[in-house]
């Protein structure tokens, strides 16, 4: 006896060891579905130590039900008996709690309940070019990624790379290369209302992904963002899908694999079997054959199979395939969501209806599947169509969720009282000012009634701004029969529900999606994100902005991260608004902003003459392309850009707001052009003095910086538009502190100018910005009007004190600065900018206090960033403007070697050098800048560059002998690639400022020795033309052209020719061109031959 408890006591201990194996082989499951396997077709194995089990997961799941059934069957009877009176009988207890057949309880579907491998029917939502959205049953989302609509056209995808290059031995099996190469899109392949069954792959835990292209709105983040990952692939869809089952009236997907002759050999997913579906059915599908892609998805009826079982006949009738309906099937597992069956009502309850539907299996429809006003009330024992949605999971016997509602059951989309689609009539935004409150769902929400036959759901976040952690149907402001105003936020087709919201906030709102939004309109939004590509900006809870780098501000921000912080308010203007991809595009530019221009959104609102604002899109070789709002752009010819002769990439940046005024509009095809300089033109001051550097017009916001030695005119001006930095200290102007002594007189106490005698810098008058010509104009005439002025200044005398109270905080980022003060303040808000460091410097220069002058140049060296090179180098060369003017030989020395430690050295030297040139002091400076010349070519002697800047010293001093001397000298230090080069500005330099004769004759041996180097006969030419020599430059030509070349070259020296003998020659000289140019093609053509 004691070995037998043993025995018994060790298969205890191994019967705990199997369910322990049984549960890990349970969680290990894989998400494919499995097929049911009888045990008669398996030997069983024994595992002695191992603890194993001959039982399949399916079937130990099978029995771990039906024991966990009669466990809940036995505790609820023992809290049946402990109900009941105590002097009952057992016997009597059990038979008063044992019904004839237990009500199946109704669940919503969500996202708890929802497990990998569950089948579901849905329909499609929205279509995006990568991604399908689906709308599940209960209001709930799914997402399908292209890579699982069809393994066909994932397998397309894959091979487009392959594709691009095709080789020899590559086929194509349906005949057709157009069809294999271009690969559709999802908008080709689906369309929005169109069924779909689904097999779910992932659900995402809370706050893992981001779906705002579900439509939700961002306060739901955290429960939306449990996305449902699906697949429509048939082979996973139609899995368990038996042979046997394959009868005409059974509807499944397919997926279509290859065109053959007659008609579409289709991947219906089951193994064994392939589906046909012809050209002639395929018509009936409202195709006409030839438009299905290989990869495309059906949804197919089977009309027949073949007698070996190999091949489904298929129909792609949609009216067949809403009327089918199968009675019974062999195998739980070839039940697919879809089917539409025969259904018996066996009970009714306030959450649903249950049913048995294909003639065993017991199914429910909840009540937002139910029909809320039926023609005929439902009756328990009453048969009904029902179409199945998804098998309810952990259900055995297994349990269907189904759907007597219409729309589902015909497989229609739902419409409107207006036949329209709900999504048209209702689209998102919408105030909705009555509905009224029908069911209340105490945990979940409210269902209202928008119109007869349409409904409404409200989730019971969205009831109030506040939490409400629950709802009464018989009192509170959500009580039924309750009349309530809402706002459309979203709409589930698949349901046939709106989804609505009552809270305040989203009722007050604007807009709530991206159509919603007007082109030009100006809005305040906040900061979300700023990444190195992009400004993120949320204008609404479930709406937001970008704004690209371009347009930060007027001008490049450096550092934007120092501007824009995450939570921030801003304020932007609408740029273009793309409502498919839900993008709205804004701009932080100021100008545009305050503009008051018409805003020009599309080609029709252009009118000839009309002014307005544009962004520099792109600068091309013949003009400029401008963008409009709304992505609306237009052509400015060079001509049209500028009246200066700079290039245009030189002054028109990509991101500049400029003004244009439209010249034409064709709308066939549409182009526009217009012209910048037209509306400058009228705008521009007048600048008497091309080496003061102003600023032009208020209006164009535009600065021309000349090639020429520009020194900044500082005089005292009432605009209020800044020089540009780079003005200040130009590649090759003179220093920042020369200025010249431009004293106006002010309004009210007016003086004459008092410039120092000894001081070579002279910065008497001061001035942040140019003079305009009121400003002048006001200066002229102030000592002409003395007598008005006087009684002007009294009358200003009285309205003293009241201009003293107005607040003028509200002018302060537009205050001039007038003490150090103004300007630590500015520099707080600007640390990096050279222009406000050099400006402060000239302020203490006029005050005198050059010791401060000095050291606020090297705090600005400590302040400005490393980074900012080109910032660092302007105040350096103001650094050695003011040594250069005030200190010694020795300052100036030291500041240079420490200018070429933390710079370019070449830069830094030329730079010095061209400060010692300029300089007024041009006896001793002119030795200075001589020694620094030298030095430079003797540390920098492999620079072409440096050999020609000293070249120009020596002939603008007419110190022709040793000028010429460095030509020789220059080429034994040069590389020998850079000889030709610098010969040829030798020689231009001889043209421009030495011997003519000189120059000539180093370009003939130019010629000479390098007979096809075009570019240089054609600086000779414009040598020559510059001349005026008409015959030399015939002469020249006529060299030219007996040189061979192609046809392209000898047409743009002929035209070249033919503007110079119009310019500087004669008609007849004209003539005789054309006819060269007729003689040359004519012979060209014949040598070709």
């Amino acid at each position: 006896m004691a070995g037998q408890k043993r025995a018994l006591e060790d298969n205890s201990s191994r019967n705990v060891k199997k369910s322990k194996l049984v549960k890990d082989r349970l969680t290990d499951v894989p998400e494919k579905p499995v097929q049911l396997i009888s045990n008669l077709m398996n030997e069983e194995v024994d595992f002695p130590r191992g603890g194993g089990t001959s039982l399949t997961a399916a079937e130990v799941k099978a029995i771990r039900a039906e024991a966990t059934q009669e466990a809940n069957e036995e505790l609820f009877a023992a809290s049946g008996k402990s109900q009941k009176k105590k002097n009952r009988s057992d016997a009597k207890s059990k038979a008063s709690v044992t019904p004839k057949k237990d009500v199946i309880r109704i669940e919503h579907l969500n996202y708890k309940r929802i497990v990998p491998g569950m089948k579901l029917l849905g329909q499609i939502a929205s279509i995006q070019p990568l991604a399908l959205i689906i709308s599940l049953p209960n209001q709930l989302m799914g997402h399908v990624p292209i890579t699982q609509v069809t393994s066909q056209l994932t397998n397309r995808l894959e091979s487009m790379h392959e594709q691009e290059e095709p080789s020899d031995t590559e086929s194509v099996d349906d005949g057709k290369s157009d069809s294999q190469t271009e690969v559709p899109d999802l908008f080709q392949l689906f369309h929005v209302g169109q069924y779909v069954r689904a097999i779910v792959t992932n659900v995402h835990a809370s706050g893992s992904t981001d779906v705002s292209a579900l439509g939700k709105l961002r306060d739901e983040a955290a429960k939306a963002s449990r996305r449902i990952e699906l697949s429509l692939v048939p082979k996973t869809v139609n899995s368990g899908v038996l042979k046997t089952d394959l009868k005409p009236g059974f509807t499944l997907s397919a997926a279509v694999q290859s065109v053959e002759d007659h008609g579409y050999i289709l991947d219906i997913g089951v193994l064994g079997s392939s589906g046909f579906l012809s050209f002639k059915d395929a018509k009936k599908g409202g195709s006409d054959g030839s438009k299905f892609h290989v990869g495309q998805l059906l949804d197919t009826v089977v009309v027949k199979m073949s007698s070996n079982e190999r091949i489904c006949t298929v129909s792609a009738d949609p009216r067949g395939i809403q009327s089918s309906s199968i009675t019974e099937v062999s195998n739980v597992t070839s039940v697919l969501p879809g089917i539409l069956g025969q259904a018996l009502i066996t009970a009714i309850s306030p959450s649903g209806i249950n049913l048995q539907i294909l003639g065993f299996f017991d199914a429910t429809a909840d009540e937002f599947n139910v029909p809320t006003n039926p023609a005929k009330a439902f009756k328990i024992g009453q048969k009904v169509k029902a179409r199945i949605l998804y098998e309810i999971a952990a259900s055995s016997p297994p349990k269907f969720s189904v759907s007597l509602l219409d729309h589902i059951v015909n497989l229609k989309e739902k419409l409107s009282n207006d036949d329209a689609p709900i999504h048209s009539a209702y689209p998102v935004g919408t105030i909705l000012d009555a509905v009224t409150v029908q069911r209340v769902e105490p945990e979940r929400g409210l269902v209202v009634e928008v119109q007869p036959h349409l409904d409404g759901f409200i989730h019971i976040s969205h009831t109030s701004d506040g939490h409400v952690p629950t709802l009464s149907s018989s009192s509170g402001p959500w009580r039924l029969n309750t009349i309530h105003r809402a706002r459309v936020i979203g709409y589930h087709p698949l349901d046939g529900l709106l989804q609505l919201s009552l809270r305040p906030s989203i009722l007050d709102q604007r807009f709530l999606q991206a159509g919603d939004i007007r082109v030009g309109e100006v809005l305040k939004g906040t900061v979300k994100r700023l990444t190195d590509s992009a400004l993120f900006v949320s204008i609404s809870c479930n709406a937001d902005g970008i704004i690209w780098p371009n347009h930060y501000a007027d001008i490049p921000l450096k550092h934007p991260s120092k501007r824009f912080k995450a939570g921030g308010s801003i304020k932007c203007r609408v740029l273009a608004v793309d409502p498919e991809r839900m993008r709205v595009e804004l701009t932080a530019k100021k100008t545009l902003i305050e503009s008051t221009l018409p805003v020009l959104t599309s080609i029709e609102e252009a009118k000839v003459g009309m002014i307005t604002d544009a962004v520099v899109y792109r600068v091309v070789d013949k003009g400029l392309i401008v963008r409009f709002y709304n992505d609306l752009k237009a052509f400015v010819p060079s001509r049209e850009a500028s009246d200066y002769s700079s290039k245009l990439k030189d002054m028109f940046a990509a991101g500049r707001v400029v003004k244009v005024r439209i010249l034409t509009v064709d709308l066939n095809p549409p182009r526009v052009v217009a012209s910048i300089r037209q509306v400058s033109s009228s705008k521009a001051a007048k600048v008497t003095n091309t080496s003061d550097i102003t600023s032009s017009a208020v209006a164009e916001d535009v600065v021309a910086v000349h090639k020429t030695p520009a020194v900044p005119s500082l005089r005292p001006s009432h605009t209020h538009e800044p020089i540009p930095s780079k003005a200040l200290t130009s590649k090759r102007s003179s220093p920042v502190p020369q200025v010249k002594a431009v004293h106006t007189q002010s309004q009210s106490t007016p003086r004459s100018p008092t410039p120092k005698q000894a001081a070579p810098l002279k910065v008497e008058g001061f001035s942040w910005f140019s003079g305009d010509a009121r400003s002048d104009a006001e200066s002229a005439s102030s000592s002409d009007e003395g007598s008005e002025e006087d009684e002007s200044s009294k009358k200003k005398k009285r309205r003293k004190k009241k201009e003293i109270e107005q607040d003028l905080t509200a002018d302060m980022h537009s205050k001039l600065p007038e003490s150090n003060a103004d300007f630590e303040r500015l520099l707080l808000g600007s640390p990096n900018s050279s222009y406000l460091w050099v400006q402060y410097m000239s302020f203490l220069l006029q005050l005198s206090e050059i010791d401060k002058a000095r050291e606020t140049g090297r705090r600005a060296i400590q302040t400005i960033s490393f980074r900012e090179e080109e910032e660092r180098l302007n105040v350096w060369i103001a650094l050695l403007n003011v040594e250069n003017v005030y200190g010694t030989d020795e300052s100036l020395e030291a500041v240079f070697k420490d200018a070429a430690r933390h710079n370019d050295s070449k830069t830094v030297h030329l730079r010095l050098a061209a400060i010692l040139d300029q300089s007024e002091k041009h006896e001793a400076s002119t030795q200075k800048a001589e020694d620094q010349y030298k030095r430079t070519c003797k540390k920098f002697g492999y620079s072409s560059k440096v050999w020609t800047l000293f070249c120009e010293h020596y002939l603008r001093r007419q110190n022709l002998e040793q000028a010429r001397k460095l030509l020789p000298r220059s080429l034994q230090s040069l590389e020998k690639r850079k000889h030709l080069k610098t010969i040829s500005k030798f020689a231009q330099l001889e043209y421009k400022l030495g011997d003519t004769e000189r120059g000539k004759t180093i370009f003939e041996g130019i010629a000479d020795s390098h007979p096809k180097r075009w570019d240089l006969w054609s600086i000779y030419m414009d040598m020559e033309a510059g001349q005026g020599d008409i015959q030399s430059l015939r002469n020249i030509f006529n060299r030219v052209f007996a040189i061979k070349m192609t046809s392209h070259k000898a047409k743009s020296f002929f035209k070249k020719w033919l503007e110079l003998e119009r310019k500087i020659g004669d008609e007849e000289g004209a003539s005789v061109v054309k006819q060269k140019a007729v003689e040359w093609t004519q012979k060209a053509a014949s040598d070709s031959q």
